[in-house]
């Protein structure tokens, strides 16, 4: 099922023993577009500090109660290595944050987690914990609620801005952007697949896309309030745009 990610917004997180705090915000890779962390606004008793959970450790996320369950108990989150949330976060940190909690590397194969389509939390193996040394220390990470707000830049000129990601979870790969329009829009949201993005100016807030203002007025919209796409709406978004929908290119790629 595909939502808008910011409904996620203010969840309460319950580990194994205890209450850990609520969804403050998460973590993409810029290249892949796929949350790899949520980031967590901890209780009285961490001083409400922010942590990181990868979906690894998320058992369950509960929409009408709007609480998220992870595999973690509150001793291992308050025992983490320590992470500072504003400030760009390096893959050396997330190697130990990665080998703290014996989960497998997401960067590396072909797939949206490392070799494989979904954080399933498999325990790390030996071989993978050493093969996460020989990765480049790039910097990829983006702060979902960062973007949010973003101009969206068609090729002939600015046509709405950024107000929300609509992601799957059981891949918690990003697989739209939302951008409301305004005056003659009626509320409509513009829905775009991150294939046509051409690239982010994060200097100037601008996210590029390569499809015209006419092209994207014209595809298939979700209406005022909407904030879930089915696959019928999908597939005729895809076929508007003429491009292979990401459940066939991802096929594709497992072969």
């Amino acid at each position: 099922m595909v939502h808008g990610i910011r409904k996620m917004h203010g969840f309460r997180l319950h580990a194994t023993d205890d209450e850990l705090g609520h969804v403050e915000d998460w973590y993409f890779d810029d290249e892949k577009w796929v949350v790899r962390y949520l980031v967590v606004k901890t209780g009285f008793w961490f001083l409400g500090k922010e942590v990181l959970i990868s979906p690894h450790s998320v058992t369950a996320v509960d929409w009408e109660k709007r609480t998220v369950d992870v595999s973690l108990t509150r001793a291992q989150v308050e025992e983490s290595p320590d992470i500072d949330t504003h400030q760009p976060i390096s893959r050396r940190k997330e190697r130990e944050f990665h080998l703290y909690y014996n989960v497998p590397a997401y960067w590396g194969g072909l797939g949206l987690w490392g070799h494989e389509m979904v954080p399933d939390g498999r325990p790390l193996e030996a071989e993978a914990a050493e093969q996460t040394g020989c990765e480049p220390e790039d910097e990829h990470l983006r702060s979902v609620r960062e973007v949010i707000g973003y101009r969206l830049h068609a090729v002939d000129g600015d046509i709405a801005q950024v107000n929300d990601f609509l992601f799957e979870d059981q891949t918690w790969a990003l697989r739209f952007l939302q951008a409301p329009l305004t005056g003659r829009g009626g509320g409509r949201a513009l829905v775009i697949p991150p294939k046509l993005v051409d690239h982010v100016v994060w200097s100037r807030t601008q996210v590029a896309v390569n499809a015209s203002r006419e092209q994207l007025l014209s595809a298939p919209a979700l209406e005022k309030g909407e904030t879930t796409v089915d696959r019928d709406f999908e597939t005729r978004l895809f076929t508007h745009y003429t491009t292979h929908p990401y459940w066939v290119s991802e096929e594709a790629e497992r072969e």
